[in-house]
């Protein structure tokens, strides 16, 4: 017999008491066996124990309310233990700590409804539930959700947050349990310790055995009366034995391999709510991951974003000296990649740091996302994923836009050139959430992936044309750069130019390979080490009476300025070119030579005839962004002082043209000698509003654009003249100081 109460008055105890105590007597004169407990819903008075054991029968069970609940599961202890475990891949970039975990930084949230079949649901409650199509979303209403039964997928890409979030949940449905504002408690399993598992019982069991829990049946037991929830993470890290390389035997692998969770959502009573986290191009389309994980039955689809500029600051907050609050452009907002920089100091004291230039970031970057990957035990290490990566990248450079599509066949290839056999099962796990591979519309039926982060395609690249200038003769598997579609993109140019930089690479060494490159036919290769000589500095002028002869290629980018090298043994002949940046005045006795080019923009020359003829031979010019016209109604405004015109042009040039930065000679292209004298104190003025910051690229200054301030630059170059902003009357007083 139970008594519950949440009276804590004696006279409770006296009214129940002659109940309870006749109870027990009862049975024992059945000589049946019996239990009476009276349950508060506080702890127990010192008074109601005293009157029920001394006045009643000292047989009597008098215990709280949670008390009694650990009677059938201890959830105290069993989330003292949890809260003691790691949590799925998430870790503090500043300890490496798997348990002592950073504070949790909301993320945009965004929930859709998943499909499922034309059937009868397993439970009609959540079958019935009308939930919007698309809509943002909260942790909040995520476990309000959980709460009234539904199925719920987070999805993320790599380093998103999906642990972090996952225990946010997690730790907000515990709180609700612990206040008893719920009857039901979290449990939560790092799916990458159940390999093979098929039984949730056996799952939970494994589970409850690694906390170190003494009873694992009655968390079971829990869960299967209702008064738990399933909170599952890594989906992406299972593995099923068996698998060959086409696209419906992978398709099978990865329904086999998630059978775990299929049966979690089956089995669950239908009051409570099984939550799973990974990735979401682990599947190749969202219905085959609503098939394999809920057996299409009703769920949702919450998906995270990465950070806004403010949450990316609430973030770094938590880091010692990261930095004055500035975000350069090329920093990836995603919680781990910019936790790592923030943890390592990469973030600190912006202005200046040459740390922060892109090319060491992302190769610095690069190296911690891939020894990130190999925590997952598959006995890959992270210079291996790292290699994979690189691999599948200069595959990847085979395809119109150089990202991608790539087949499962390429990846497991990728995998084959670096470990010199096929992946296992287990590593086939790796190879289906590799970071960075994402998927669109056409990828779905086809299972393809592509690169959907372009700055992590580029940096990851720049390893092959590195590797070939250091042994332009090496034989490398994998290797075809007659098969690339394009020259790399300005990132993956820098990165090989500091990887090579930092292995001190004779510039001989630079210009032996290139003119292998020219003479094996291998334009786009040829083109890559051409703009690394740029970078690095190193003249190329005519080789033994030849010039280096650069045909056919596509280059997204090529840059030339005052003080550069000397480039006149560089020909460029039928070639592409996405974007021209002329920085300066450069003789043209330096430049090269182009013949029947194509140009799209050509920055810093004011239009087709500002341009040197004995360089640029039958080539055609689409677009001139520096166009005289396009800053007259800035520069020649009576009605805008000069000072506002400086800043407003600076500002153009650093926001609203393509590139994420711009070097120190090119800024005032375009100005005339009175303009240019005030380009320094504007300069100065953008810099004490945080809206720019320097850096250097070999011995250039480059000037890098807030990434955050945005909206705050269009809106002043909208109106320049009115509003409280700082920039309104500190560009004023530029042309008015005497």
């Amino acid at each position: 017999m139970v008594e519950a109460t949440m009276d804590r008055r004696i006279d409770k105890a006296h009214n129940v008491g002659p109940k309870l105590r006749d109870h027990l007597k009862k049975a024992r004169a059945r000589g049946d066996f019996a239990k009476s407990w009276f349950v508060t819903y506080h702890p127990p008075t010192a008074d109601q124990r005293r009157v029920l054991h001394n006045d009643y029968d000292r047989n009597i069970e008098v215990i709280s309310y949670d008390q009694f609940r650990s009677k059938i599961v201890d959830a105290r202890e069993y989330l003292r233990l949890r809260d003691r475990a790691s949590w799925g891949s998430a870790s503090n970039p500043t300890t490496n700590s798997a348990v002592d975990l950073i504070k949790y930084v909301p993320l945009g949230i965004t929930v859709t409804t998943g499909a499922s079949r034309a059937k009868p649901s397993m439970h009609p409650r959540r079958a019935s539930k009308a939930v919007p199509v698309k809509t943002e979303s909260s942790i909040a209403e995520i476990v309000s959700a959980i709460e009234s039964g539904e199925n719920l997928a987070l999805l993320g890409d790599y380093g998103a947050g999906k642990s972090m979030t996952l225990r946010e949940i997690h730790s907000r449905l515990k709180s609700k349990y612990l206040s008893n504002e719920s009857h039901r408690f979290p449990i939560t399993l790092s799916l990458r310790r159940h390999y093979g598992q098929v039984d949730p019982e056996e799952a939970i069991s494994r589970h409850a055995s690694h906390l170190g829990f003494p009873s694992p049946h009655k968390l079971v037991n829990a869960w299967r009366s209702g008064y738990a929830y399933i909170l599952l993470d890594g989906f992406d890290e299972l593995a099923a034995p068996g698998w060959s390389g086409s696209t419906e035997a992978i398709r099978e692998n990865r329904r086999a391999a998630t059978v775990l969770i299929k049966e979690f959502s089956r089995e669950a009573p239908s009051e409570v709510g099984v939550i799973v986290a990974g990735r979401r191009f682990y599947f190749d389309s969202l219905d085959e991951m609503g098939r394999s994980l809920f057996d299409s039955a009703p769920h949702l689809i919450a998906s995270l974003s990465d950070f806004t500029d403010e949450q990316a600051r609430r973030f770094l907050s938590q880091f010692k000296d990261s930095g004055n609050g500035l975000l350069p452009d090329w920093l990836p907002v995603r919680p781990l990649l910019l936790g790592h920089l923030a943890a390592e100091g990469v973030i600190r004291n912006v202005a200046g740091s040459e740390g922060l230039a892109p090319a060491p970031g992302w190769d610095w970057l690069l190296s911690t996302i891939s020894e990130r990957e190999s925590f997952i035990k598959q006995g890959v290490d992270g210079v291996a994923v790292r290699e994979v990566i690189e691999q599948l990248a200069g595959f990847a450079r085979q395809t119109p836009q150089g990202v991608g599509p790539v087949t499962m066949s390429d990846i497991v290839d990728a995998f084959t050139v670096v470990r010199h056999q096929p992946p296992s099962d287990k590593e086939l796990t790796l190879l289906q959430r590799l970071p960075g591979l994402g998927g669109e519309e056409d990828d779905s039926e086809k299972g393809t992936r592509r690169f959907v982060d372009i700055d992590l395609a580029s940096a990851a690249q720049a390893a092959h044309v590195t590797r070939y200038i250091v042994d332009p003769h090496g034989e490398y598997a994998g290797f075809d750069p007659k098969k690339w579609n394009s020259s790399m993109e300005p990132l993956g140019v820098e990165v090989a130019a500091y990887q090579l930089a930092a292995l001190e690479v004779p510039e001989g060494q630079v210009r032996k390979a290139l003119d292998r490159a020219v003479r094996t036919d291998c334009g786009e290769l040829a083109a890559d080490i051409v703009r690394i000589a740029i970078v690095l500095d190193i003249d190329l002028q005519p080789n033994s009476m030849l010039n280096y002869v650069v045909s056919n290629a596509i280059i997204p980018s090529l840059d030339i300025s005052e003080g550069g090298p000397d480039l006149s043994g560089v020909e460029f002949i039928h070639c592409l070119f996405s974007e021209l940046v002329v920085s300066g005045d450069p003789a043209g006795a330096g430049l090269p030579r182009f013949y029947s080019c194509d140009f799209g923009e050509t920055l810093g020359r004011l239009g087709e005839s500002d341009m040197p003829a004995d360089n640029f031979q039958s080539c055609d010019f689409a677009e001139f962004p520096d166009a005289a016209d396009r800053n007259a109604a800035i520069m020649d405004s009576a009605i805008l002082p000069i000072g506002t015109r400086v800043v407003m042009t600076l500002l153009r040039k650093l926001y609203m043209q393509r590139g994420s930065g711009r070097k120190d000679s090119a800024i005032t292209r375009g100005m005339s000698a009175t303009d240019m004298a005030l380009v320094a104190p504007a300069m100065q003025l953008l810099q004490r509003e945080n809206l720019v910051f320097a850096t250097r690229q070999g011995k250039n200054k480059i000037w890098l654009p807030d990434r955050s301030a945005g909206p705050r630059v269009r809106a002043f170059l909208d109106a320049p003249r009115v509003g409280d902003d700082p920039l309104v009357e500190g560009s004023k007083e530029i042309g008015s100081r005497k």
